[in-house]
């Protein structure tokens, strides 16, 4: 968080994927704390707002559905699954699915793009290390670990992708690598 810039933002799109998934898993008396914590009634899906923000809706979510879900990795991971659902239902989602013509590997060449779409800060790449598999690679980037693995798995299995395979290779402060593939 003390690392968290101001100019650092992630969009709207994002909180409110959130919020219909803690509304979804959990109840509404979650929905309000989350809200709470997110300190706006409500979040426009294409205006961005501050990282700092999200970070604690995030952290709010996971306590709120930690016990229920498995404890908060298990959380944060379907958070990035139900964010991954919220970027695709967009205009700019439903672009990426149209470009990827079915193809995960179409879908993965175009994940840095929409990452810089979607978030301020941070770099992302691909590094391919076979015709179905690689590393999907960050820096400088300040969201949990799991919630990236299952952006990531939504993704995949969002182009077609079957036996969909991510695992964090590595984080180091605010940056990591996730290995992906698919069968």
């Amino acid at each position: 968080m003390s690392r968290a810039a101001p100019e650092d933002t992630v969009r709207g799109l994002f909180f409110n994927s959130v919020l219909t998934a803690v509304r979804k898993l959990g109840c509404e008396a979650a929905v309000r704390s989350c809200h709470e914590a997110g300190g706006e009634g409500r979040f426009l899906d294409f205006y961005s707002y501050p990282l700092r923000t999200f970070l604690r809706l995030l952290g709010c979510a996971a306590r709120e559905l930690g016990a229920r879900m498995g404890g908060g990795e298990a959380v944060l991971r379907e958070l990035g699954r139900h964010a991954n659902a919220g970027f695709l239902a967009s205009p700019v989602g439903r672009m990426a699915v149209l470009m990827s013509y079915g193809s995960p590997r179409r879908m993965m060449e175009s994940m840095p793009d929409m990452y810089r779409h979607s978030l301020s800060f941070g770099e992302q790449w691909v590094v391919w290390t076979g015709q179905s598999r690689g590393r999907f690679v960050l820096r400088g980037d300040f969201l949990p670990s799991a919630c990236h693995e299952g952006v990531l798995e939504a993704m995949l299995e969002s182009s077609g992708g079957r036996r969909v395979r991510v695992s964090r290779e590595w984080t180091h402060e605010l940056d990591g690598e996730y290995a992906f593939s698919w069968g």
